[in-house]
């Protein structure tokens, strides 16, 4: 849980990914004990039949030769039975370790993290140490164990009791009857405890969620310093925007020399259009301003020759409406039409 009172938001993005990062996830070490269990109890109903006949083979090789016990001939014999070992144990093996990393993975994906593995100093305080035994996590695990070996005492009790009460019929049986009742037993124990293992597995994980949870949660302080970091210092910012306000006015001047009209207030407002017949459904703001910036614009379009019309309503309304890049809006079209017009046969004269 989070030790800090002022830890009352839940964790950023950022902070998310930092303790993935740390190797601090969510994880049940019940879940692949269940899974494995489960896994264990389904797969030896078809692979008993399998290793019954692999072992019944082995053993009729081994003891129909006895030259098989002598120490100078027994090379055979010790590569066979490593061979019938590596059948009978490799794959149960590679299955219960592929459904361990599965399981894992399911609950919190895919992930290699050493920093987990690196010792901490603060685990060797004392005081910490005592916290931690005395801790909601504690108590937590304490009645959760309590419960499993309650389960499990209780059906190996059943299962117990009924083995005994079979097993006074058992001498009576052949050698595979008893195999077959041995096996059967084993299979019902390991199903029994995949059983139990499920809901303790599922609970554990809800329980380990919501730990992991308050662990990440974060002070309005740590949220507001981390926005900080990840935007940038104000400063840095303003900077920039500065930047990209200089960049943004050198293209719209570079423009400038292709409009077709400068509308302006006549002191405080200019904006710049280009009209392209067969091209463009509308005319098109490619530079504006208002105080310097529009005396800037009269100017360059003084010196390449373009109109200047004066309209301050059109152009405050232009400047207001549209932004850089905008067609004019529907209810401007006859008014710029009409500027236009003129300006086409004044050209055309």
């Amino acid at each position: 849980m989070a030790k800090d009172p002022s830890k009352t938001e839940k964790a950023t993005p950022r902070r998310r990914q930092k303790a993935r990062e740390e190797g601090q996830v969510a994880r049940s070490q019940d879940i692949p004990i269940a899974a494995s269990l489960l896994i264990v109890a389904v797969m030896m109903f078809a692979y008993i039949p399998f290793s019954y006949n692999i072992l019944t083979e082995y053993f009729h090789h081994t003891f129909s030769n006895p030259f098989h016990l002598i120490p100078d001939l027994n090379r055979g014999f010790i590569y066979e039975s490593v061979k019938v070992l590596a059948i009978l144990v490799l794959p149960f093996f590679l299955i219960l370790l592929a459904i361990g990393v599965f399981s894992n993975v399911v609950q919190f994906g895919f992930l290699l993290s050493g920093k987990a593995l690196v010792p901490k100093i603060d685990r060797l305080n004392p005081v910490s140490g005592l916290g931690r035994i005395f801790s909601m996590k504690t108590l937590f695990e304490l009645v959760r164990n309590l419960l499993k070996l309650l389960f499990a005492s209780v059906v190996a009790y059943f299962l117990l009791m009924k083995i005994i009460s079979e097993s006074f019929n058992m001498s009576y049986l052949p050698l595979n009857h008893e195999i077959y009742f041995l096996f059967k037993y084993i299979i019902m124990l390991i199903l029994a405890f995949a059983v139990i293992s499920i809901p303790i597995a599922i609970i554990d994980f809800i329980y380990r969620k919501w730990e992991h949870e308050e662990n990440i949660k974060m002070s309005k302080h740590e949220i507001k310093e981390e926005r900080k970091m990840y935007e940038g210092n104000p400063h840095v910012k303003a900077a920039i925007r500065k930047k990209q306000r200089e960049i943004a006015m050198m293209r719209m001047m570079a423009e400038l020399p292709k409009a077709d009209v400068v509308i302006t207030n006549p002191e405080h407002y200019a904006v710049a259009l280009k009209y392209e017949k067969g091209k463009m459904a509308a005319p098109k703001v490619i530079a504006k301003g208002k105080n310097h910036i529009a005396q800037k614009i009269k100017e360059i379009a003084k010196k390449y020759d373009i109109p200047v019309v004066e309209d301050p309503p059109l152009a405050r309304s232009l400047y207001s409406s549209c932004e850089i890049g905008d067609m004019i809006p529907e209810n401007l079209y006859v008014a710029i039409a009409k500027i236009l017009a003129k300006i086409y046969r004044r050209k055309a004269a």
